[in-house]
């Protein structure tokens, strides 16, 4: 069991942010129920500091009524397989949330993602008291036509405003919200379906990691808002310097990631070159204090082949890529 949680946290760094970057709250259990992971969001649904939440299991946040439901579907749950149930989770505070829980199960782990439903109950709850008020009032037959067609004029108005959120909705789930480029989910799923795409039908896929150089220093001495217009003005000189067929992604924090599509070894590193240089040439205010003289950026290349199968492989050859341009004096392309 020891070896097997080992692997898994292995697994969990080589992806970096992933974790945290997961929106909804999520843990992982071990084949007792018993909480291994869980995220700040996951942390700050339940209330409950990790040092106590560690030492439970998952039906010690279940309501009582549902505790039986949920146990039987984990019982039920073939490996691999998943359930899906709506369910009450109880804080540490009292407060009762309604989720939609899904678990699936990894070797020895299982993974749950909680979402919470309480504006989607909310809103439910308001339709069907609407829905009471107007039979109610259709009753009234002089107030039938008016209440009818007020009716009619707020269902049009909650569709708009539905297919708004909708829009917005979607929109947030694959943009950054800084930056306005994809988020680091996307990238990972659209890596991960190349990366398949490559089993049945071989191209030439690569994939850059770019870091801002000394980035630290750069809002130390000028501010979080200062540090923020560099990271949209350097999305800007990646996207102006790749090309428009490929995707690029805020990887996290000052960590930028580009899927460059039908591209080799050369022209990848032709491309990386110029987004380089791109950032390099672009004068930044106070961009002369930093170490480097200038505001640069420093970018590890990978190739996918047979050395390289796996998403995993992939991005951990383009990691260790970059932090030879880091360890070189950075401001530099490794590949």
């Amino acid at each position: 069991m020891k070896g097997d949680l080992e692997k898994l946290e292995e697994e969990i760094s080589l992806l970096r942010s992933i974790f945290e970057a997961i929106q909804d709250p999520f843990f992982i259990l071990d084949q007792k129920g018993k909480f291994v992971k869980a995220n700040l969001k996951g942390i700050e649904m339940l209330k409950v500091p990790w040092e106590e939440l560690q030492s439970m299991i998952l039906m010690d946040v279940v309501a009582p009524e549902d505790q039986g439901r949920i146990r039987r579907g984990f019982e039920e749950m073939q490996q691999p397989g998943e359930i899906r149930y709506r369910a009450h989770i109880v804080s540490r505070s009292g407060e009762r949330i309604p989720a939609e829980l899904l678990a699936t199960m990894k070797e020895d782990f299982c993974f749950v993602t909680l979402k919470d439903l309480k504006e989607k109950v909310q809103m439910e709850e308001e339709w069907e008291r609407r829905k009471k008020e107007f039979t109610a009032k259709v009753g009234e037959r002089d107030q039938y036509s008016r209440e009818l067609q007020v009716m009619r004029d707020l269902y049009k108005e909650k569709l708009k405003e539905v297919k708004a959120m909708k829009d917005e909705v979607e929109v947030l789930s694959y943009t950054d919200h800084l930056t306005g480029i994809c988020n680091h989910r996307i990238f990972i799923q659209q890596l991960t379906k190349e990366v398949e795409r490559q089993k049945r039908h071989p191209t030439q896929l690569s994939l850059l990691m770019i870091d801002i150089d000394y980035f630290k220093n750069y809002n130390d001495n000028n501010g979080h808002l200062a540090g923020d217009q560099v990271l949209k003005a350097v999305s800007i000189l990646i996207e102006r310097g790749v090309r428009k067929t490929d995707l690029v992604a805020r990887y996290g924090g000052e960590e930028f990631a580009a899927i460059l599509f039908n591209a080799g070894r050369n022209v990848a590193m032709e491309i990386a070159e110029r987004v380089r240089q791109n950032v390099g040439d672009t004068h930044f205010p106070n961009g002369s204090f930093q170490p480097n003289g200038t505001l640069t950026v420093s970018i590890g290349m990978a190739t996918f082949s047979p050395s390289t199968p796996t998403l995993t492989a992939l991005i951990r050859e383009a990691d260790n890529a970059l932090y030879r341009a880091k360890r070189a004096g950075r401001n530099r392309v490794e590949g």
